[in-house]
């Protein structure tokens, strides 16, 4: 492993112990084997650390998108499927860790939130296929996409979920499954 790579890893795994602000780049050094002095040829501060590993989870989980999205099978499935990964992915990223990104990194919070945005209108474009397939109910992509999107900006957030005693996966997946089934129980729908 690179040494770059290697000081991001064990930079990860130290923040999934203690969140981003609380490792120190002595310890990390520490961890590594290697002097302060060589973590600073790779990488500029801490911060630059910090935004790498953010980076690389990000790629990561886009890589991971892509294949969902590239699997056959109807929307409902592929989109389970996104749900799914989505969910997983974020089992990694604590609450606590993503409230110090946001009041520590406000720029690599910010590149955060385009991700999301981003992964977003993945998930609205596959909604408005399956809707020219039948699968769901004719929509207007721009208000589902704004809902959305302001749905999990308010709830899929460090702040919200610390003050509610959750996880970042409980709201995402509760948001997610509102959004998608809506909130009335399947034995009380009215039939068609």
């Amino acid at each position: 492993m690179e040494p770059r790579e290697k000081i991001i890893v064990l930079f990860r795994e130290l923040a999934e112990e203690r969140g981003f602000y609380g490792v120190t780049v002595d310890e990390l050094a520490a961890r590594n084997n290697m002097s302060k002095r060589t973590i600073y040829r790779y990488f500029k501060s801490k911060e630059e650390i910090v935004e790498g590993v953010m980076r690389q989870f990000m790629l990561e989980t886009e890589k991971e998108v892509f294949q969902v999205l590239q699997n056959h099978g109807t929307p409902i499935e592929r989109i389970t499927n996104f749900v799914k990964l989505i969910s997983e992915r974020l089992r990694i990223l604590s609450p606590r860790v993503l409230s110090e990104l946001q009041r520590h990194y406000p720029d690599i919070w910010e590149q955060v939130e385009q991700f999301r945005a981003e992964k977003i209108k993945y998930l609205i474009e596959m909604i408005v296929e399956g809707s020219k397939e039948g699968y769901f109910k004719e929509i207007n992509p721009t208000i589902v996409t704004a809902s959305l999107l302001s749905t999990v900006r308010s709830v899929v957030n460090p702040t919200f979920v610390v003050e509610n005693n959750l996880t970042i996966e409980e709201a995402f997946k509760t948001v997610m499954h509102t959004f998608l089934y809506g909130i009335v129980a399947d034995q009380k729908l009215p039939a068609i």
